[in-house]
């Protein structure tokens, strides 16, 4: 088989954690696997290079200085531990050096100038995964095979030059990647790709936002005409239900993708939505495998929606600490460029809006946000709105939960609705908000973040997921 691994930032945190990410990849490759291995960033290091790339921006030199000795250290430190022969160790460290130095440069030249451009941060926040490649490489080259590291765009991986949020350009991205990955795993080595960063056509650096290794890892696999991408995990696989939750939550053997992008947009943070609308888009299966039991086959996510008898619901999701804002005004009745204007308000301040709701008289637009941004939501949209005449009151309730039901079996099986929200009566549990999209595949709604317990527990248990 063509394989496809990711391993993210939790998988890499430490020299052990990496040796165990080289022990597992050999052990696929020696049953005659093809293998490309993509890195994130060690654990935490996106948010400093994020934290320090902001400060630099404000001028503060020692903290770039600090900062970029303390990762150094941390990465040297990884590799004496993973690595254990010392030719290999010697090279390998040898290229974390001179990421190093060149991270230094970067923040430096940043810090003096005292301004940060969306490109600059792309640059500076993509070295976690820059750092992480060469060691996992290094660890490969130690444990006998052949390897060698490469950045996103080394890859062949072409983006347009939207910085922070940049999206592959396929066509060329697909006979690049064939290009520099092909004779590699012709010639029995393991690529090894830093997930999340890429490049322009003019070979400037991008990103591809949060979440972006998966997005990496689905690329590549699309490219090269994988059999299947595997995502590796801390967990079993997919479950029918946090298992913090909910005790007799049951891993997930398949589901379609339909149904993962459902559970990975309400809160089940396994892969991200955008690798999972690629992988769909070039029929490409994706594997969630767990670290703790590599033979374990995991959860498929698979094109085919398989729907058993009586096999309704799939799964139970939520989001903790949502804030619900109301925009309401009897103006806004047969209105409808406000809701298009309300949306692009929050577009505008980068707020993400995870559920929308509006009433059927048009009175009032109701939207779930992120409780970090539910007070810049509320002080944008009542700068931008109050002043107008359709607009009375712009309201925020915090302290909320989203929960999703989800699942294939739900489409056309009349009287599921009629359940979850009966089993909220009977949990009494009250609900604040309801949406459901034309799919049918998901209904969602709003409830107190001290009920999301109990009324996760009583739909797993209604719908006998845990049986």
């Amino acid at each position: 088989m063509r394989i496809v691994v990711k391993f993210g930032g939790v998988s890499v945190a430490d020299g052990d954690k990496i040796r165990r990410v080289g022990e597992i990849v050999k052990r696929f490759h020696d049953e005659g696997n093809q293998m490309v291995v993509v890195v994130s960033a060690m654990q935490g290091v996106t948010n400093g290079l994020v934290d320090a790339a902001a400060l630099a921006g404000k001028g503060h030199k020692d903290h770039v200085r600090k900062f970029v000795d303390e990762v150094s250290k941390r990465h040297s430190t990884a590799g004496e531990k993973a690595i254990t022969d010392e030719d290999v160790l010697r090279r390998t460290m040898e290229a974390v050096d001179s990421r190093c130095e060149e991270l230094r440069n970067i923040l430096q030249g940043v810090s003096h100038i005292g301004e940060l451009t969306p490109r600059s941060k792309d640059y500076v926040v993509g070295f976690g995964e820059k750092l992480s490649a060469p060691l996992i490489a290094g660890v490969l080259e130690d444990l006998g095979l052949k390897s060698r590291a490469l950045t996103g765009g080394e890859a062949g991986i072409v983006t347009d030059d939207h910085f922070g949020s940049a999206q592959p350009l396929m066509n060329v991205t697909t006979l690049q990647v064939r290009q520099a990955l092909e004779p590699l795993l012709d010639d029995d080595q393991v690529p090894v790709v830093s997930g999340f960063v890429a490049a322009t056509q003019d070979g400037v650096q991008t990103t591809f936002g949060r979440g972006g290794s998966d997005y990496t890892a689905s690329i590549i696999g699309a490219a090269i005409r994988a059999d299947e991408v595997w995502v590796w995990k801390d967990v079993d696989g997919l479950m029918t239900a946090n298992p913090k939750i909910v005790k007799n939550a049951k891993m997930i053997d398949s589901i379609s993708f339909a149904e993962a992008m459902e559970l990975a947009h309400f809160g089940a943070e396994i892969i991200h939505p955008k690798a999972l609308e690629c992988a769909q888009k070039f029929q490409l299966p994706f594997r969630v495998k767990s670290l703790a039991d590599p033979s374990a086959p995991g959860s498929l996510i698979v094109s085919e929606v398989r729907v058993k008898d009586g096999d309704v619901v799939k799964a139970i999701t939520n989001i903790d600490d949502v804030d619900l804002i109301t925009v309401s005004g009897a103006s806004m009745v047969g209105t409808p460029r406000l809701a298009a204007k309300v949306l692009q308000i929050l577009t505008d301040e980068d707020i993400d809006v995870l559920m929308i709701s509006q009433s059927s008289s048009e009175e009032s637009i109701t939207l779930a946000i992120p409780k970090e941004g539910g007070s810049r939501a509320q002080n944008a949209l009542e700068l931008s709105l109050l002043g107008s005449k359709q607009v009375r009151e712009v309201r925020i309730e915090a302290g909320l939960s989203i929960i999703a039901v989800v699942g294939a079996g739900m489409k056309g099986t009349p009287g599921v609705a009629a359940r979850v929200f009966g089993t909220m009566a009977e949990a009494s549990v009250n609900i604040r908000a309801i949406a459901q999209g034309s799919s049918e595949l998901n209904i969602s709604f709003i409830v107190k973040k001290q009920d999301a317990r109990k009324a996760v527990e009583a739909l797993h248990g209604h719908f006998k997921l845990g049986v």
